[in-house]
């Protein structure tokens, strides 16, 4: 904790009013970076409020992965059962990606994640496998061939 300092938010001579309320400086040791915040709590430790704005800060990542990655624009029902379920499942897909790439060394973009397993929904792989040697994983068509007769054999 860097400081806690006490401050007034507002003007005093016009129709908005004054607001007490406080600045805490934080500084993260993990990503070595300093970070203001500002609150109207004037009851909760410094260390709390850094903590709780670092959930939010969580959150907000969560929303911005949802909103560019997951086919939210048109909802497929009109009712609120529906719009939940879509919602829901979004959600589900979000955690099992990220539970497939916790631990694995090679880093993706999670955009590039998404559109793979978007890609291969369809195909039997080790995704795991997959994703941490994508140039060595043998990724199988589980659908017959349905039209041998269209397959050109170049074998003398």
């Amino acid at each position: 904790m860097l400081s806690d300092r006490h401050i007034k938010l507002g003007f005093k001579n016009n129709v908005i009013q004054q607001v007490d309320a406080r600045i805490v400086r934080y500084y993260d040791q993990d990503n070595k970076r300093e970070f203001a915040f500002i609150t109207n709590n004037r009851t909760w430790d410094p260390y709390r409020v850094a903590e709780i704005y670092k959930k939010r800060w969580q959150i907000e990542l969560l929303f911005k992965r949802l909103k560019q990655n997951m086919p939210l624009t048109y909802f497929l029902g009109d009712n609120e059962n529906a719009i939940k379920i879509q919602i829901y499942c979004a959600l589900i897909a979000d955690l099992i990606l990220k539970i497939a790439t916790n631990g694995i060394k090679r880093k993706w973009a999670f955009s590039n994640l998404a559109s793979i397993v978007r890609l291969h929904l369809m195909h039997y792989t080790s995704l795991r496998m997959f994703l941490e040697q994508p140039d060595k994983c043998r990724i199988l068509n589980p659908v017959p061939d349905l039209n041998p007769q269209l397959k050109l054999n170049l074998s003398g």
